[in-house]
């Protein structure tokens, strides 16, 4: 059997890939960091408070000097919640998908990627001037011609759509993500509720509740895990498979297509775990939890960032190839519009940064085996994801006469003015203010998972050579 020091940290040439924390000390020290303020995290947070503060006033800005009355001005917003949703949204899935496959590797991953729940009534809070800006389904200038109304996903318009229907979608989302947290940090909080002061002490107190863990709350909790997992997992797709027809699809005139939505979903998982590997570079590096987190997680998604990758791309392919061997006059002018004409750059970028660079990244096992390395190729797939929503909702917003039947021609590309800028840098701070609060307020570390798999696994030797050891116990 391999020493203690050598299972504290990986052994021979497995050091760095699997850490062993010690379970007695993983409260102590996540509670510790959690209540710890250290000056380059308060950095972090005037920087991203500075850059909340422009957004607001862009969006002051743009609100009046534009109004609601078009959605062309409002095109760049649009871009920018739909990215921070894209990435934002099917993040709390990460933890979902992984917990249902029982991969042990996910345990360091779990709190980072659930905290986004609270990103997500952001999210709720940035859709409403969205909602103001979406063209009403009926014409108002049709005065009785064939155009009487927009062409959308509704056949049969109920009452409240186009825009509650979407606003309760995202409701549901975060009420969802929000008990998805609340039942996982349940635990950890009714630990660290001893040792917490003030504020912390009183709501630890509140959601913790009678929690003291007895076999019977272990079971209730996984299993209430499993469900909300699942209803999540459903509703996000639906919301998202809403949200790109209403607010992109439908916006263009002539845009019929089954393959955006799917491929919307799919950037959006892409995105999600690529911003997750960032989030758990940062704290492997610099905030302090280097013995909590290994290189397995990297590399064991960096294999899972590799399918989604391809996967984009098949739609990609899919969606293009369609209308391209369509040859409809708008469909040409669809493709012309949206790839290579006035946002071929964009395109280009989208795909160079989504696709190529992930790719040729991660197929050199290398790169795949260390921490940075992924975490590069993540950085390369946010890029491309922001381009994409930045290139398509610009694009929707400004094709001119949305009641038109197909799109006749060609518009010009629209460039950001001041107002934008200041919008897309807002949107960004606001999302990483929220996060970063979010993780002194809850252990950005799932306490419970960590000291659960410290039971499970050790380092072993066998013929010389050194092995991880890991239980399973379901």
């Amino acid at each position: 059997m391999a020493s203690s020091g050598e299972q504290q940290h990986g052994g021979g040439h497995h050091a760095g890939m699997w850490v062993f924390p010690v379970a007695e000390r993983v409260t102590a020290e996540v509670t510790g960091r959690t209540f710890a303020f250290p000056s380059g995290y308060k950095l972090a947070l005037g920087v991203a408070g500075i850059l909340t503060v422009l957004g607001v006033i862009g969006f002051i800005i743009k609100l009046t000097s534009s109004g609601f009355g078009s959605p062309g001005p409002w095109g760049y917003y649009a871009g920018i919640f739909s990215f921070i949703f894209m990435a934002t949204g099917a993040a709390p899935l990460v933890a979902v998908a992984f917990r249902f496959t029982k991969s042990h590797w996910r345990r360091p991953l779990s709190r980072v990627s659930e905290l986004f729940a609270l990103v997500g009534v952001v999210n709720v809070i940035l859709f409403i001037p969205l909602m103001l800006a979406l063209p009403p389904i009926l014409n108002p200038a049709a005065q009785g011609t064939e155009l009487e109304v927009r062409r959308t996903l509704w056949f049969e318009v109920p009452i409240g759509a186009p825009h509650w229907w979407d606003f309760l979608g995202l409701v549901g989302l975060a009420v969802c993500s929000l008990a998805i947290l609340w039942l996982s940090a349940m635990p950890d909080m009714a630990q660290a509720r001893s040792s917490a002061t003030g504020f912390r002490r009183a709501l630890y107190g509140l959601l913790a509740g009678s929690w003291y863990g007895s076999k019977r709350q272990w079971i209730h909790q996984k299993a209430g895990l499993a469900m909300l997992g699942a209803f999540y997992f459903m509703l996000l797709v639906f919301v998202q498979f809403v949200f790109i027809t209403e607010y992109a699809m439908s916006m263009v005139p002539g845009w019929k297509d089954s393959v955006l939505p799917p491929m919307y979903t799919v950037m959006s998982f892409q995105t999600a775990l690529s911003l997750i590997l960032v989030i758990m570079f940062v704290m492997r590096r610099w905030g302090g939890y280097a013995e909590y987190i290994g290189v397995s997680p990297f590399w064991s998604a960096s294999k899972i960032l590799l399918g989604l990758t391809l996967l984009w791309t098949y739609h990609l392919f899919a969606f293009f190839i369609t209308y391209w061997y369509g040859r409809l006059e708008f469909e040409q002018n669809i493709i012309r519009y949206l790839f290579t004409e006035p946002y071929l750059v964009l395109f280009l970028g989208n795909f160079l940064f989504s696709f190529v660079t992930p790719f040729l990244l991660l197929i050199w096992n290398p790169l795949r085996k260390s921490d940075w390395g992924p975490t590069l190729a993540g950085c390369f797939a946010l890029l491309g994801a922001f381009l994409f929503n930045i290139r398509t909702f610009t694009a929707a917003f400004n094709t001119g006469d949305h009641y038109e039947f197909a799109l006749s021609r060609v518009p010009a590309a629209v460039l950001p003015d001041f107002g934008d800028i200041l919008i897309i840098l807002g949107g960004l701070g606001l999302a990483a203010l929220v996060y970063l609060l979010a993780a002194k307020l809850i252990p950005n570390m799932s306490i419970w998972e960590v000291k659960e798999g410290a039971k499970y696994q050790k380092m072993d030797t066998l013929m010389k050579a050194d092995y991880l050891v890991l239980a399973k116990p379901e």
